[in-house]
């Protein structure tokens, strides 16, 4: 039997004859003003209604409305239909003060099993104590998904939600750092309240200090900040609710399995209610029980991704799993526009989970066996999919699943490959800075000076914290500022040096071995006739190899899990390949013969293992990957042009 959510907490005022003479005015003046917010508020079951006008919103994330009859209802935010939700987060925008707390009891929480029901008094005695209702619940002892789609197709289609069309907004001022070492270390936006929450982190170095948090809540829509609140300790925000009002905690501290520890928070003007607690994996060992990635995938429920690769799926208001995938440990999924569908990668296939149905229903071969590091993003309104995995981007069609482009990232020097975002549907940005177009490979612009960046219906937003200033800034990229110059670039019919249908020259002179050159050149004539390139010594642009001997490096080795290592002197040999046009480099690659991972096999030194791999290594050049198009070098840059990010926008 469903209960009525409007039925707790009535609350009836009596007064006597005397007061209520004496106040009858007063009692009047209250009634016009109540009748004129009354409104009409459905439970998510539609079952349930009441007439009522928005009073505020508790700490513990609880609506309050007042009836006619002056009874007072608490409902929780995530009990109120979609609709309702939208208009009591409209209500608190326009309140003067809308953030009434409800003081909690002070009573000692209890420990719960994640199927018992949260008490109301429980998570009063929680907020009051400042610790959160911590509750025992682990992943696996959900239902598990199997990778076996019922179909083999590969046959979707997204309706991109009325929200993913993105509108420009106003630029928010944010609080300066509050301290030289405090970093911006984590963005999440979310796209039904169109609200964002900013992380900072205060980390000291030496001494016992645990650190801080900081949050900054953010409206897009009303290009305003809301509320700001710290609490000790280094945690990240991995996720915001579709009310707008939970965050999603995760313990970011050094070492492996030191980010396995879960909360949700509420973040008010009031401060910083820390609600719920839990250890989502912390029955796994110490890496693989790491919390990677998480976001809400609606009003109830919840994701996580476990350094395993353990893709949970919680209910959000009792931490209870309701069911699991195993995926590649090191992928990180996207969630699609409408946030029905979550692509991965698991067991060499690009695979499609409906989070509804809460089961896998496409799954493709990737496009390599094994893609190092994937990380996907969807364009705005999901007719592709994206994915980064170290040196290469990959692009899919959605509805059909077909292989649309391969990027090759070669010699791009970006450092975090494991951002990307795609800000429009014929875009991608890696690394929070490498604007590449998708129809024609082109690296377009590099973005700095920012910390963070997310996007929200093709409208990027950057976050740039200065010591004495800060700023969330809106921009839908290229900026005007750029556009000119790219496109008048794109137009230029010299803009590809290297495409399909150019003579290409190999010159393989850099290598001393004749057997090597002769496997060289063979190797590269065969990836450039499959790329559609001719191979001749006329060619316009030439393909260069060749190995240098670099200087003797003291490099040091720790064994993971340990916070020192031992330094060992190596000789380095490095293995170049680079594209060159009217003598400029347009592209170059090359690896080291120092490793920088070691594997010892039984008995093997390390001594013994360096000295192996002391030689110039020729396999590199049969394996390392060519560009199918490189475009003109520019010199100084590998981009067509760059724009710093300040707190006064982007120029």
């Amino acid at each position: 039997m469903t209960s009525d959510p409007f039925s707790r907490r009535a609350g009836f005022v009596r007064l006597t004859t005397i007061a209520m003479a004496a106040l009858g005015f007063v009692l009047i003046a209250l009634s016009v003003a109540s009748a004129e917010g009354m409104r009409t508020w459905t439970d998510t079951t539609g079952k349930y209604k009441i007439k009522a006008k928005f009073v505020g919103l508790s700490d513990e994330g609880k609506v309050t409305l007042e009836r006619e009859d002056g009874t007072v209802v608490a409902v929780p935010m995530e009990k109120l239909s979609v609709a309702d939700r939208q208009a009591a987060l409209e209500a608190l925008a326009n309140d003067q003060n809308p953030f009434k707390t409800v003081k909690p009891a002070r009573k000692a929480a209890k420990r719960k099993k994640a199927d018992e029901p949260p008490g109301d008094e429980e998570e009063k005695a929680a907020a009051s104590s400042g610790e959160p209702k911590s509750i025992e619940s682990h992943g696996a002892e959900a239902k598990q998904i199997l990778l076996a789609p019922p179909d083999s197709k590969w046959n979707l289609s997204i309706d991109a939600p009325k929200l993913a069309a993105g509108q420009m907004g106003r630029a928010i001022a944010l609080p300066p750092k509050l301290d030289f070492f405090e970093h911006t270390k984590a963005l999440a936006i979310n796209p039904i309240c169109r609200r964002a929450v900013i992380g900072y982190i205060l980390d000291k170095p030496g001494g016992d200090d645990r650190g801080q948090t900081r949050l900054v809540l953010c409206d897009l829509e009303k290009g305003k900040l809301l509320c700001a609140g710290k609490m000790p300790g280094k945690m990240l925000p991995l996720a915001l609710s579709d009310g707008g009002i939970d965050i999603l905690m995760c313990r970011d501290d050094f070492g492996f399995g030191n980010q396995d520890h879960l909360e949700i928070w509420n973040v008010t003007e009031s401060g910083i209610v820390r609600r719920l607690q839990w250890a989502p994996y912390e029955d796994q060992r110490r890496d693989q029980r790491d919390i990677k990635w998480a976001s809400y995938i609606d009003a109830e429920k919840l994701v996580t991704l476990s350094g395993g690769g353990q893709l949970t799926i919680w209910n959000a208001a009792t931490a209870k799993p309701l069911y699991w995938l195993k995926i590649e440990n090191h992928c990180l999924p996207a969630l699609s526009p409408n946030r029905k569908y979550l692509a991965f990668f698991a067991e060499k296939q690009i695979g499609v989970l409906d989070l509804g149905a809460g089961e896998v229903v496409a799954v493709r071969a990737a496009p390599t066996e094994h893609l190092p590091f994937p990380t996907f993003a969807f364009t705005p309104n999901g007719t592709r999919l994206a994915c980064c995995c170290l040196e290469r981007v990959f692009v899919w069609d959605w509805a059909t699943g077909a292989l649309f482009r391969e990027i090759s990232l070669a010699g791009m020097n970006i450092m975090a490959r494991e951002k990307l975002i795609c800000p429009s549907e014929e875009l991608v940005l890696v690394g929070n800075k490498l604007l590449i177009d998708i129809e024609t490979q082109a690296k377009l612009w590099t973005y700095e000076g920012h910390e963070e960046v997310g996007t929200l219906g093709g409208v990027c937003w950057f976050a740039v914290t200065e010591q004495d200033a800060g700023a969330f800034l809106p921009a839908v990229l290229p900026q005007a500022s750029a556009k000119a110059k790219i496109q008048k670039a794109l137009d230029a019919a010299d803009f590809f040096v290297l495409k399909p249908g150019v003579t290409v020259k190999v010159n393989v002179s850099g290598l001393q071995d004749p057997g090597e050159r002769e496997k060289a050149t063979a190797a590269f004539t065969q990836k450039l006739q499959a790329n559609g390139c001719q191979v001749g010594p006329n060619g316009t642009v030439e393909l260069v190899a060749a190995v240098e001997t670099g200087k003797r490096r003291d490099i040091a080795y720790r064994t993971l899990g340990r916070p020192f290592g031992k330094e060992y002197t190596v000789q380095e040999y490095l293995s170049r390949v680079k594209v060159v046009w009217q003598g400029q480099t347009a592209w170059e690659v090359f690896t080291s013969s120092v490793p920088g991972f070691v594997h010892l096999k039984e008995g093997q030194t390390m001594q013994q293992y360096l000295k192996e791999n002391e030689h110039p290594n020729y396999d590199w050049f049969g394996k390392v990957e060519l560009p199918k198009v490189v475009q003109k070098p520019t010199p100084g840059a590998t981009t067509l042009g760059t724009t710093h990010v300040t707190v006064s926008g982007l120029p």
